[in-house]
């Protein structure tokens, strides 16, 4: 597991997709307020399912009750296959 705030210090901007399955709006606002307590920035944050936006050092957030799970994008290939890596678990 990589250290989240060590990560986005070094890391410069990425882009971050939430992806909370669910339309409860109140857990997603509460997804969204862990993500900014363990550093990330509100306006980085952007409720989206398609990984293929993502690029290189992006971050792809999903909700697997009862954690938020931070992967990071390591490759995208040509093909627009995008590799991803477990870098936290946090819990929601």
């Amino acid at each position: 597991m990589v250290d989240l705030s060590q990560y986005l210090t070094n890391t410069s901007n990425p882009k971050v997709f939430l992806a909370p399955n669910t339309s409860d709006q109140e857990l997603v606002q509460r997804a969204k307020n862990r993500l900014i307590e363990n550093g990330l920035k509100e306006d980085q944050i952007q409720i989206n399912y398609d990984m293929q936006q993502l690029d290189t050092g992006d971050l792809y957030i999903s909700y697997d009750p009862p954690d938020l799970v931070v992967r990071v994008v390591y490759d995208k290939k040509p093909s627009g296959m995008v590799k991803m890596k477990s870098a936290a678990m946090i819990r929601l």
